[in-house]
């Protein structure tokens, strides 16, 4: 199993702020092939560190390999500007629908990553995934408050998401950042299926606005609920109502708003 590339480079800038000149880390992004066998399968432009996590996540929340276990090597390269991940899978393990579902060109901040149209969505899940523990108020405040300074991306950049794994007191068990916050999200999960902790307790906490691809892809996980720092989608309540996965948010000062699953 091949290494990544080194993690993303020192880019920085002469910036000016409030009259005083200080420098700045500039986030990178970069087209990142994941592939399936050999055969390109989606592009994401994304920040290029911990890919394999990348390329396991987007796997398992995309619903591409129903049996991740089965992932037996992951192949990282560099090719003209970009880097090609690719993962080798029996093909028993490979759900080709799921994969042919996907174009072949993925943008960060839409929300629709690689899907052409509306019809191209995913159709919607109907089957919750099971009982989850209560993640408390307190539990919540806990993970913000001890998030911020395990992001050493965006303290350097100012400009990149991340999502947390936090166990269920709310202390943070697990960081990874991305320019975008599925990617980030995804890297987090397989990080966590590498690690073989996939289904032990927690919850995830993540630094952006709750849309529904990040409800469909945390609901890949036991999470017990998904936090983020500001409240959902309409269309993010209705898949969480239909996964019977609570979604908390950051509100005014300290408050903390829990939006249960049969809203």
């Amino acid at each position: 199993m091949a290494d990544s590339p080194p993690r993303q480079p020192e880019i920085e800038r002469r910036v000016t702020s409030a009259g005083v000149e200080e420098t700045w880390g500039i986030a990178v992004e970069t087209p990142v092939e994941v592939g399936i066998n050999g055969a390109p399968w989606t592009v994401m432009m994304a920040t290029p560190t911990d890919l394999e996590d990348l390329a396991i996540g987007l796997a398992l929340t995309e619903r591409v390999v129903n049996d991740i276990t089965a992932v037996q090597g992951i192949d990282v390269s560099n090719y003209l500007e970009g880097i090609v991940v690719d993962l080798t899978v029996p093909a028993h393990a490979v759900s080709e629908s799921a994969r042919h579902r996907r174009s072949l060109e993925g943008r960060i901040g839409c929300g629709l990553c690689g899907i052409e149209a509306l019809a191209g969505l995913p159709s919607r899940p109907t089957v919750a995934v099971g009982s989850r523990a209560t993640v408390g108020e307190a539990a919540v405040r806990r993970a913000f408050a001890e998030l911020a300074p395990l992001q050493p991306l965006n303290l350097a950049t100012h400009s990149v998401h991340a999502a947390a794994w936090c166990r269920l007191d709310g202390g943070v068990d697990l960081v990874r950042e991305d320019v975008g916050r599925h990617n980030a999200l995804d890297k987090l999960i397989g990080a966590r299926v590498r690690a073989g902790w996939i289904d032990a307790p927690g919850f995830i906490a993540m630094t952006s606005r709750c849309s529904f691809e990040l409800v469909y892809k945390a609901a890949a996980t036991r999470a017990s609920a998904l936090a983020t720092i500001s409240a959902p989608t309409s269309l993010a309540l209705e898949w969480a109502a239909m996964l019977d996965l609570p979604l908390m948010c950051r509100g005014a000062g300290d408050s903390i708003v829990a939006f249960a699953p049969d809203v």
